[in-house]
């Protein structure tokens, strides 16, 4: 896959987080009264693996700091096992996790940006 590819999905995956970090923003008691804000952050878990998964194995595996089987996992288990999912769990990888691998990656996304601009 091209540098380039790689670089625009990337921002893509900067963009879940950022629309994550917004829902997590509307706090905890939107998301217990609103299942739309449920469900959305659900979705923003499935669409952030997709995301990742799009990068190809070889970036995932150069970046051990991303927490791709638990990602991976959870988009499973949304998508597959929905009556099984804990609300509670989805709550903290939308408020806390989300927060921290978009923090972890962000000189990865301040450089594709650079690169895409060149």
């Amino acid at each position: 896959m091209s540098d380039d590819r790689i670089d625009e999905r990337l921002l893509y995956v900067e963009a879940t987080l950022n629309e994550t970090a917004e829902l997590a923003a509307r706090g905890r008691a939107a998301f217990d009264a609103d299942i739309a804000v449920v469900r959305a952050c659900q979705y923003s878990v499935i669409r952030l693996a997709a995301d990742l998964e799009r990068l190809g194995e070889e970036w995932l595996a150069d970046h051990p700091n991303v927490p791709w089987r638990l990602i991976k996992g959870m988009r499973n288990r949304i998508a597959h096992s929905y009556w099984l999912v804990d609300d509670d769990i989805v709550w903290v990888v939308v408020d806390v996790h989300a927060a921290e691998l978009h923090n972890s990656l962000r000189t990865e996304f301040e450089a594709a940006r650079a690169r895409l601009a060149e």
